[in-house]
């Protein structure tokens, strides 16, 4: 008998009007998990370019923002999960629609990051 390992991903989307562009993901960022012995950085991670938006520069890998306080910028939130454990992975940053803010950074999205994400939208709950 064949063992399959079942994973639901989080719906971070509120609805399905939105906007989102796809990313590198820098297979050194931090705030991964291991989940089955993979590296995966989540859905509703707070993302950012590397040294610069990736809206002012396509070439920018994509890395968890840190410091959403005190943050330059902020680019997006991460869609679906992305496994990191073979390098860099390709993943889906939502720069504009309405995210359920429950999903979305564990929880907590500090007002810093909601204003330079003006084109989203956060709600709470369903």
């Amino acid at each position: 008998m064949k063992n399959s390992t079942i994973q639901f991903h989080k719906e971070i989307l509120h609805n399905l009007d939105f906007e989102a562009i796809s990313v590198t993901v820098d297979k050194s960022t931090t705030g991964t998990e291991i989940i089955n012995g993979k590296k995966v950085l989540k859905a509703g991670t707070l993302i950012s370019g590397d040294g610069a938006s990736i809206f002012d520069d396509r070439t920018k890998k994509v890395k968890k923002l840190t410091n959403e306080a005190t943050a330059e910028y902020v680019d997006g939130v991460l869609l679906y999960d992305v496994d990191l454990s073979d390098g860099d992975g390709v993943g889906t940053c939502v720069y504009k629609g309405t995210l359920r803010e429950d999903k979305v950074n564990g929880g907590s999205v500090d007002n810093n990051a909601k204003l330079k994400l003006s084109h989203i939208k956060f709600v709470k709950g369903v």
